[in-house]
């Protein structure tokens, strides 16, 4: 045997000599916790705990068609049912409404009283995929009767603040995209009249009338050049009027009457008259219109390679009498000023669609921004709008109690027997810290006692110190008496 396990040998025989030593005053001391201990263990209240399930109703109608009310995800929705049922204001009237912790409520403050309760209160969640399916809502008390009603006004109090707040966060969102959806169509309102006081004050220099004022100026063009071509007939015809000796009952020189040279001259104003006409009708790229102006060209060709002098001669020809020829005059030039005034008209709207066409770059960035922030408060609206239709169903659901609700379904009963404590397990407990008191007492009293008892504490108080002999216990000495030993031959 080694001298580790005499050593521990040697603990155990002190241990247990103590023990037998005092153990007149462990018994009596064991006897006594356990006897305190037993009579408060048998003394303990019942406890019992009455339960509830409530089912968590998914909304009836989808979410494709229906948005739900409530933003938040089930399990913090019911965190935030729990937080306001389980409040201090809720607790404390039930804790009055059914006079709870009568004897704490007298002795303890109003908060300590409603944290007790609290840890009374249990709630259990039942997980599914889509969130909780169901809770079990649970209640601990001295009274069966009690517990049950105090469990089934929890139960209650959640059923109801769910329909309350879901019908409220409904409402509120209703109310709030509401002001919203007012506040966007005045908005969109101030950038329509905007938008139309801008087109009223640049009528006709607006992006989409470009096309029209691009018609409208071409046709002018053509206008002109006809007024134009007329006026240039009208010269001819007053030539022509000068330079030949007789006119016919219409106004128009006789083929037989006129010298070729004449002639000529007449087929030139005639070309023109006809150019001018088709001008009015047809496009610069039409066949007739191509060909006229060749037929135009060629005439006047020849009439420039006429000599001067024969041109001269035409000109000091004897000319009818004057009276003949005043009022055909009159009337050619007549048509010529009502034509000058025409061209002047003409070229006055024509400077005025340049000047629109002209324009119309910088109104179309001036329209663009307008339309942009039109466009960006009209998409803002009908989001709003959509979102406004859409809380306005869900609150209907809400109303109806359509939405997440909460359904009770089975109310707490009173319980047939308590759940605790449990007194076997509390006796058990209670005889081994009895045990453990009388024990602990017994080497208590060791400890004050200052006497050598043992070889082992005469060898500890004097290490070193070889013992020579030890006489035996002599009748009628005192139990904790030994003899006295010689240690290196001197008395002790």
């Amino acid at each position: 045997m080694t001298a580790t396990s005499e050593n521990i040998a040697q603990r155990i025989m002190q241990w247990s000599g103590v023990l037998r030593r005092h153990l007149l005053l462990e018994i009596p001391v064991a006897l006594v916790v356990f006897t305190a201990a037993a009579a408060y263990v048998m003394h303990m209240p019942d406890v019992y705990r009455a339960e509830t399930r409530i089912l968590v109703n998914p909304q009836r109608v989808s979410d494709k068609y229906v948005s739900n009310a409530i933003s938040m995800s089930p399990n913090e929705w019911l965190n935030t049912l729990s937080q306001q049922v389980l409040s201090s204001t809720r607790l404390e009237s039930i804790i009055e409404d059914f006079n709870l912790f009568p004897g704490l409520r007298r002795t303890m403050g109003r908060e300590q009283v409603i944290d007790i309760m609290r840890h009374h209160i249990a709630i259990e969640l039942k997980q599914s995929s889509d969130g909780p399916s169901s809770f079990t809502l649970a209640y601990l008390g001295e009274s069966p009767w009690e517990v049950a009603q105090v469990t089934n006004r929890l139960a209650q109090l959640f059923i109801v603040s769910n329909l309350h707040d879901r019908a409220a966060e409904a409402q509120g969102t209703t109310e709030f995209l509401s002001r919203e959806l007012t506040d966007s169509k005045s908005q969109l309102d101030d950038l329509e009249a905007q938008i139309s006081s801008y087109k009223l004050q640049h009528i006709g220099e607006l992006p989409e009338q470009l096309d029209a004022n691009m018609q409208t100026l071409s046709r002018l063009q053509i206008q002109l050049q006809g007024n134009i071509d007329a006026q240039n007939r009208l010269d001819h015809e007053a030539f022509l009027a000068k330079v030949e000796p007789t006119s016919t009952y219409d106004g128009g020189p006789t083929s037989t009457s006129l010298s070729p040279r004449q002639q000529l001259f007449a087929r030139d104003a005639q070309a023109h008259r006809d150019l001018a006409q088709l001008r009015e009708h047809y496009t610069a790229e039409f066949p007739d219109v191509v060909a006229k102006q060749e037929e135009v060209k060629s005439l006047d060709a020849q009439l420039a390679k006429l000599p001067k002098i024969e041109t001269a001669s035409l000109n000091t020809k004897q000319a009818p009498p004057s009276s003949a020829m005043d009022p055909r005059l009159e009337l050619i030039a007549s048509d010529r000023s009502r034509l000058v005034k025409e061209q002047q008209q003409i070229e006055a709207k024509i400077n005025d669609y340049q000047s629109r066409v002209n324009a119309e770059p910088i109104r179309e960035q001036e329209m663009a921004q307008r339309l942009r922030d039109y466009d960006t408060a009209k998409d803002h609206y009908r989001s709003l709008l959509e979102k406004t239709y859409s809380a306005q169903m869900a609150m209907e659901l809400e109303r109806r109690q359509e939405g997440g609700s909460f359904t009770l379904l089975d109310p707490a009963r009173p319980p047939d027997a308590p759940i605790g404590p449990n007194r076997i397990a509390l006796l058990t407990a209670s005889f081994l810290f009895a045990f453990a008191a009388g024990m602990g007492t017994g080497f208590f009293v060791e400890l004050l006692d200052t006497s050598i008892k043992s070889e082992a504490e005469l060898r500890d108080l004097l290490p070193g110190m070889p013992v020579l002999g030890l006489t035996p216990r002599l009748g009628g000495t005192s139990p904790n008496a030994f003899a006295i030993s010689f240690i290196n031959g001197r008395k002790q």
